[in-house]
């Protein structure tokens, strides 16, 4: 079992503590990353719970929650994994694509888990691969996170575009990117920490090795 923390972005109605209430809207219709953030981390931790993981979300509700508190939160229950969820947004309404960002020089970990998400968003997106990047965002910064704990930031798709807006009312498609989240976590864990295998040995007695 594993200790995560899933980080929805935004939320509430005012900037708190470095964290914006919100930034992408999608059009036409005007849909809040906000909402969708929750909504993803909410399916991403019923998948990861049924799995045996304790998983914890640093919002609830639509509330604001600032940038040192939700790692914070992390540190407190000593998670292995933290994942901020997000959705871009820009002026270029054919911008697309999903990409996620470990803090620069972060431990080799926080990388990892960051591909490890980018690699099962995809699957999840069908959108281009825009890279495993680096980037100073205060939720990921290290020293707000115990030294056990891997941190990336997934930019899932952008809400900008109108197709992806229109995909924004299937409950199907939703459920496929919580999943896609919590797929990425449980291929981190997997590599990272690698079940035992059972083999014989001559007298008979079993032996469990890879652990």
């Amino acid at each position: 079992m594993a200790i995560i923390v899933l980080d929805p972005g935004h939320g509430g109605s005012a900037k708190l503590g470095g964290s914006s209430p919100n930034n992408a809207v999608s059009r036409p219709r005007g849909i809040l990353e906000k909402q969708l953030t929750l909504d993803v981390a909410r399916r991403a931790k019923a998948r990861l719970q049924a799995a045996g993981h304790a998983v914890w979300l640093t919002r609830n509700t639509d509330v604001n929650v600032a940038l040192a508190d939700r790692a914070a939160l992390a540190a407190r229950k000593r998670a292995d994994i933290f994942v901020s969820i997000h959705f871009n947004g820009w002026t270029n309404a054919t911008a697309q694509g999903t990409e996620t960002f470990s803090w620069p020089g972060s431990p080799s970990r926080s990388e990892r888990l960051a591909r490890a998400v980018l690699a099962e968003a995809v699957k999840a997106t069908g959108y281009a691969n825009r890279g495993a990047k680096t980037e100073t965002f205060g939720v990921l910064d290290p020293s707000r996170h115990l030294a056990i704990t891997a941190a990336c930031l997934v930019e899932l798709s952008f809400i900008t575009a109108p197709a992806e807006d229109a995909r924004l009312d299937d409950a199907v498609y939703l459920q496929r990117l919580g999943e896609a989240v919590a797929a990425g976590c449980e291929d981190y864990l997997a590599a990272q920490f690698p079940r035992p295998t059972v083999r014989r040995v001559e007298d008979g007695v079993t032996a469990r090795t890879g652990g």
